[in-house]
């Protein structure tokens, strides 16, 4: 009939362009979802830590400890005594540098520092870095756990490679209290903190630190329980297995913003 309006159909939005809407979305860096893949983030370098000192006499993630050893193997006669061996800290440190830098300024390039996207390809790119070590291990049980050998070394380069990708990750969500890796700064943080006594609803600074730390020590734990039972293979197998469901959760992680049809999110049928 005339002059009576046409009703409204719904709003459809195609499957394609929905998937990437999402994923273009940012994580909401407050999200309690993003403390618990930071979480296992922390868990997993520990283990990876507590790997690579005993078959490589360095660290993976912590640059802290390689750069006085570097400055130790370099300067002190009883380096070799030390097994100290300074072109495998050079090795971690730089491969680490280098993680962080290019993941770190592309991450800058695209404007995608907190995209779900983003998020999601570069924990999947840790985690097949990550993998590729532990294959390596698997199937070279004695030539890649040593910094003697060209298999040692390209374990080493690839566990710096990916804590290097992951730090600058999680660096670039600005979530200080949770950096995954460098337990330093959250130690002195705790201790000085003012609000240490408040209740758990709180002080939430407070209990991402007291996570993050618990989850760093949980995960050197089981690393070096794991390596002392079955050796490095299994340890990092476990650390590839805990990335991969820290990279799952970021396609469930709240977002920054509501999610809508939009203007141009969908059709009229």
């Amino acid at each position: 009939m005339e002059g009576r309006s046409k009703p409204k159909l719904p709003c459809i939005t195609k499957p394609g362009k929905a998937l990437a809407d999402f994923l273009r979305r940012d994580i909401n860096p407050r999200s309690h979802l993003l403390e618990l893949n930071l979480l296992l983030l922390a868990f997993a370098i520990g283990i990876q830590d507590a790997v690579s000192y005993p078959d490589f006499q360095c660290f993976a993630s912590n640059q802290t400890g390689n750069t006085v050893m570097l400055a130790v193997g370099l300067l002190d006669d009883r380096a070799s005594s030390l097994m100290l061996s300074v072109p495998t800290i050079l090795l971690s440190l730089g491969c680490f540098l280098g993680g962080v830098l290019a993941f770190g300024q592309l991450a800058n390039l695209l404007r995608a520092t907190h995209a779900r996207w983003w998020l999601l390809a570069s924990s999947l790119a840790q985690t097949a870095l990550s993998a590729a070590a532990a294959a390596l291990q698997h199937r070279h049980p004695h030539a890649a756990t040593t910094n003697a050998t060209a298999l040692g070394k390209a374990v080493l380069a690839l566990l710096a490679l990916a804590a290097g990708a992951q730090v600058a990750m999680v660096r670039e969500l600005k979530v200080t209290d949770m950096t995954t890796a460098m337990a330093t700064a959250a130690w002195v943080d705790i201790c000085i903190d003012p609000g240490n006594l408040a209740g758990v609803a709180k002080n939430r600074s407070r209990n991402r630190r007291a996570g993050f730390l618990l989850a760093l020590i949980s995960g050197s734990f089981a690393g070096a329980a794991a390596f002392k039972g079955r050796g490095s293979g299994l340890a990092l197998l476990v650390s590839v297995v805990v990335k991969a469901v820290a990279a799952a959760l970021f396609l469930v992680d709240d977002e920054g913003k509501g999610w809508d049809c939009g203007k141009d999110g969908g059709v009229r049928v």
